[in-house]
């Protein structure tokens, strides 16, 4: 049965729904493919979806590394991460390694994480402060290193679109780059050759 207009635009629209976090440029280009697709194609492609396993959440996509994202910086429980629609310049996510859904379960380690990167904003950005504010998205709790730099800002202040180079440039300032450790190789000093003194013989 042929899907009716109100089924294919609530189609296009889930869609778009899930290309919301791609960079600007891709998210670009699967609009325009999503605009173009025929009635046809929408039906086929809703039903393959149905038939695979549920998508894996946005965050956990970034903490397997299977999407890419700028990180600044990580510990054994969370990973530090540059927002792409920050809300002041060098916004970043703390993004708890295993799922937190209440605010009180966050291990005391991601907190830590969110504090340093507070203090390397100060320093490498010159914001005056920061929040740090939790926040429950895409059915987890995350924290928000917001940089102060003026007037007083919260997770419900309105978001930029900086455009990929000024985030590259910001990306440079902050992340941790790990000093490869160079392996220091022990000569062994040759065996002094020992010289046989033999005893003067006296005709």
């Amino acid at each position: 049965m042929p899907l009716t207009q109100e089924e294919i635009q609530e189609i296009r629209k889930q869609l778009s729904q899930q290309i919301q976090h791609l960079p600007q440029d891709k998210k670009s280009q699967a609009q325009q493919q999503i605009d173009s697709m025929s009635p046809e194609a929408l039906e086929s492609l809703l039903q393959q979806q149905k038939s695979k396993e549920p998508q894996k959440p946005l965050f956990r996509l970034i903490i397997d590394k299977e999407i890419p994202s700028k990180i600044i910086d990580e510990n054994r429980f969370a990973l530090a991460v540059l927002d792409i629609k920050p809300i002041s310049k060098g916004h970043t996510i703390i993004i708890p390694k295993s799922p937190v859904e209440k605010g009180k379960d966050i291990p005391a380690q991601v907190f830590s994480l969110a504090k340093k990167i507070a203090k390397k904003l100060s320093l490498k950005l010159k914001s005056k402060s920061s929040e740090i504010q939790t926040e429950f998205k895409f059915g987890e709790i995350i924290l928000n290193v917001i940089p102060i730099y003026e007037e007083s800002l919260s997770i419900n202040s309105p978001r930029t679109n900086p455009s990929d180079s000024d985030l590259d440039e910001i990306y440079r300032a902050l992340r941790v780059i790990k000093k490869q450790k160079i392996q220091r190789i022990k000569l062994k000093k040759p065996a002094e050759s020992k010289i046989l003194k033999l005893n003067r013989r006296i005709p």
